[in-house]
């Protein structure tokens, strides 16, 4: 299950799975992606804060893993109007996380972002980096790392974040 898979990372990301022998379904509520990227398998509409919808969607089609890009990304936005990326990203990704496990999903990959480490403390930035978000993109995004780490270490689960510094 690719959520945001409409979009530009997304839909890329579907395109690489299916190359490597996965099926995919895309859970998008096309809010910022478009129908007509999603060519590797079905679109199933949603927003990844309705619980109902994903665990209709994920008890549907059995995912064995989810990668989760569904999110709010206009870093000037986050500033203007934190609470719709908390909501969205942070909120989003825990209902999401909560769905996926209920259903037996145990493999989790999160689009994240380096916005999570911040201004750059040193060059050049590795994964150790300290991690001091600047707005709330970065700061929802540190919170959807943080909650797949205790998802998965309090239900036996595996988890992997994507920090893209330019997609």
């Amino acid at each position: 299950l690719v959520t945001g898979g409409a979009g530009y990372v997304g839909a890329h990301i579907c395109l690489a799975l299916t190359r490597a022998g996965h099926s995919v379904t895309v859970y998008d509520d096309l809010s910022a992606g478009h129908a007509l990227f999603v060519k590797w398998g079905p679109l199933e509409h949603g927003d990844v804060r309705d619980y109902s919808r994903l665990r209709e969607v994920i008890g549907q089609y059995k995912p064995d893993a989810v990668v989760h890009c569904a999110a709010s990304v206009e870093v000037g936005l986050s500033s203007a109007n934190p609470g719709l990326f908390y909501d969205n990203n942070a909120n989003g990704s825990l209902t999401l996380l909560r769905a996926m496990y209920e259903h037996g999903v145990r493999a989790f990959v999160l689009s994240s972002t380096c916005a999570v480490y911040g201004e750059p403390r040193t060059l050049p930035m590795n994964e150790t980096h300290q991690q001091a978000p600047i707005n709330a993109y970065g700061w929802s995004k540190l919170m959807a790392e943080r909650m797949s780490r205790d998802m998965a270490a309090a239900h036996g689960g595996t988890f992997a974040h994507l920090r893209y510094f330019n997609a």
